[in-house]
């Protein structure tokens, strides 16, 4: 029984050894996320997002068309009749068609206002980067001229340095 005891215990030493040592797997490299996208996307999603709003006017508009040309066909059928539930319903529709025109205007305004927005916000970058761009030149030429500047400086004549280079003999006094 000891024998036993001892060989399970060598057994399972022996296995969780060579499992700690053996290698781990191989970690696959993750790609960091890109801080910096075109923003190719956003851009795309604005233009889907205004043309959706401008197809839900232009809908709405042709809804309230309808709603006008078949309120009129009801008052033309009930002008002759003296019923007050179908002059209430006749009401009833010019009070919410009347409602839907009010909201048909506003909603018309709002993308009015915000294509405006939309074209002050995209001249204002315009403007922006030309201005960018001219302090960008001047900043080049800045440069530029600097650079000239220091090369002129740095360049002397060879000859008058070479003129001025003469040796002269010790003098017959001198202690050395």
């Amino acid at each position: 029984m000891m024998l036993r005891t001892s060989a399970a215990m060598l057994v399972i030493l022996a296995a969780t050894t060579v499992w700690g040592q053996s290698s781990a797997a191989p970690v696959a490299p993750r790609r960091q996320p890109v801080a910096a996208t075109a923003n190719a996307e956003g851009v795309a999603a604005a233009n889907r997002a205004k043309a959706t709003a401008n197809q839900n006017i232009q809908d709405m508009g042709a809804t309230i068309t309808k709603m006008q040309a078949l309120l009129k066909q009801m008052r033309a059928h009930t002008s002759s009749a003296k019923d007050p539930v179908a002059k209430a319903n006749i009401e009833m529709w010019s009070l919410m068609l009347d409602q839907l025109d009010k909201q048909y205007e506003q909603m018309r305004m709002a993308a009015h206002q915000r294509e405006e927005m939309e074209a002050r916000r995209a001249a204002l970058y315009k403007q922006a980067d030309e201005k960018a761009a001219e302090a960008a030149r001047k900043a080049q030429e800045a440069q530029r001229a600097a650079t000239a500047n220091a090369n002129n400086n740095n360049q002397t004549p060879a000859a008058p340095g070479a003129a001025q280079t003469t040796t002269t003999a010790p003098s017959p006094t001198s202690p050395n």
